[in-house]
């Protein structure tokens, strides 16, 4: 039998609950709905990792943290060589590969695994040269390398973080246009005596927030419902939450949204859900190139993200605040030849199973070692699935390994450097507002589920992890690439301090 195509599309922080095929009342999305509606989509996914590198080495080795050891951030320039990457595995097996968008991962692991690679993320290049990402290079030779905005933002311009400001490029232009383009020509130009494998990988929603001019009107914020357990900011102030989060949510500078301005908070919504709409856009254009060359019905298409975002929840946006369902939880939609149309599977799953579900729809012995359960069965009825999902990080607030089991009836997180957690009760509360943790009635329950979270995630050694990605970043911060990405530095003043990239290019087509 002929293997199928793989497209697997990823975008980077969107939040689960905003598509419209999760009936949400403002977000348009018809290509993920399209895709829902050709498969199935999973409403209880979970990310293995709130943050992006370690989610998506899950994803790309379907091993959980403490099987990979990665908890750094910070990995393109790692050097040990990984054979068993999803990637490589394809490639192994026949198939053409290609990535196109933020890979955030191993630059080695990519070059091994993926014949045709188109960067968009400067996390991607090396520290020495920017013009190693693709989309950057693309920018410097249209003229427009002042013009990329997509790290931290410049001092005084609050507008990437609060989408109160549309992006200084024309759409054209834009990272989304880029990926979606340069995803089409791949199609359009591959072996086609070959299955291809095309991750097709989207740097936002995440932040800069900044939706192009033709887009930034979209959506009405005035028009917007801010979610119900907004309150959880805006009229209980984190009560009840880690001393350390309300701390952290009363100095602006360090997380920029809480500010108990609903108005603020709808405006960023807007332009959040505008990039979310126009991924879906070009998503749509590439599923139409497929269903044009009559290769749709024996592609496997599948969307999920790295982690989601607060998007509104909690009264928040952004992440790297804890870990709960608005961040932990991930838009998850599967289709493939000869499989289910159009329904949902409430049964938990993770970022790990992608892997081992993979391997299983096109034929491919899955090498040992993986953490990953094969979802068929499961959307069949005959594999009950997973009863808990885990999710394991390292963060410098409150420091130490932050780690979180989530059932149908509870969700518990444990810190490394705190004496208490977070408990929250999923069916009376589901917007996870009111910490149980010391409360009388809930004991036995937390006390189980801690019990069970430190025999999952428990005494393991770290390969990468947040003290290395310190030092890396104090080695680096002059480096051409940390000085746009981090610094927000304008390419032509990182000229004039680094003149031996003038006219230099080291990127050989692949």
């Amino acid at each position: 039998m002929k293997q199928p195509n793989v497209l697997w599309i990823m975008s980077d922080q969107h939040n689960a609950r905003c598509m419209s095929c999760t009936g949400h009342p403002v977000v348009k999305t018809p290509s993920l709905d399209r895709i829902a509606s050709r498969g199935v989509h999973f409403t209880s996914a979970f990310a293995n990792n709130p943050i992006c590198s370690p989610s998506r080495i899950s994803f790309m080795t379907g091993q959980y943290i403490h099987s990979h050891g990665m908890l750094s951030n910070s990995h393109s320039e790692y050097e040990v060589a990984n054979p068993d990457t999803l990637a490589c595995v394809f490639r192994r097996s026949g198939y053409q590969t290609a990535l196109i968008g933020k890979s955030h991962m191993v630059r080695k692991w990519d070059q091994d695994g993926f014949e045709h690679i188109r960067y968009t993320d400067l996390c991607d290049s090396l520290f020495t040269d920017p013009l190693e990402t693709h989309y950057f290079r693309y920018l410097v030779d249209k003229g427009l390398g002042d013009l990329y905005e997509e790290g931290s933002p410049a001092k005084g311009d609050p507008g990437p973080l609060d989408g109160s400001r549309p992006a200084h490029l024309p759409y054209e232009h834009t990272i989304e246009r880029f990926t979606g383009r340069e995803s089409l020509a791949f199609l359009r130009n591959r072996d086609t005596e070959r299955p291809f494998f095309l991750q097709m990988s989207f740097q936002r929603p995440h932040d800069p927030i900044t939706p192009s001019e033709e887009h930034f009107g979209m959506y009405d914020p005035d028009s917007i419902p801010l979610p119900d357990n907004a309150i959880d900011w805006f009229e209980n102030k984190f009560s009840g939450k880690p001393a350390f989060m309300q701390k952290l949510l009363s100095t602006h500078s360090v997380y920029p949204m809480a500010d108990q301005n609903p108005s603020r908070l709808r405006r960023a919504m807007a332009s959040y859900f505008a990039l979310i709409s126009v991924i879906d856009s070009e998503i749509g254009l590439v599923l139409d190139q497929l269903e044009e060359s009559g290769e749709l019905d024996s592609t496997v298409v599948f969307y999920t993200a790295d982690h989601g975002d607060f998007a509104g929840e909690h009264g928040l946006m952004l992440k790297n605040l804890g870990i709960y369902d608005s961040i932990q939880r991930i838009p998850f939609i599967l289709s493939w030849p000869g499989g289910p149309h159009g329904i949902t599977c409430d049964k938990t799953v993770e970022s790990v199973d992608w892997y081992t579900t993979l391997c299983s729809l096109c034929g491919i012995d899955q090498p040992e070692g993986r953490d990953g359960t094969d979802l068929v069965p499961v959307v069949a009825g005959n594999h009950d699935g997973r009863d808990a999902a885990f999710c394991e990080w390292e963060w410098p607030n409150p420091g130490g390994r932050i780690s979180s089991i989530r059932n149908d009836k509870y969700r518990l997180v444990s810190y490394e450097a705190l004496p208490d957690g977070e408990l929250y009760d999923q069916v009376n509360d589901p917007g996870e507002i009111h910490n149980l943790w010391n409360a009388p009635e809930h004991t036995a329950n937390r006390d189980e589920l801690l019990l069970r979270l430190h025999a999952f995630s428990h005494d393991y050694e770290a390969v990468t992890n947040m003290q290395r990605d310190v030092r890396i970043g104090e080695q680096c911060r002059d480096t051409p690439k940390c000085l746009i990405q981090k610094q927000a530095i304008k390419w032509t003043e990182v000229l004039r301090r680094h003149p031996e990239l003038e006219n230099h290019c080291t990127i050989v087509p692949s």
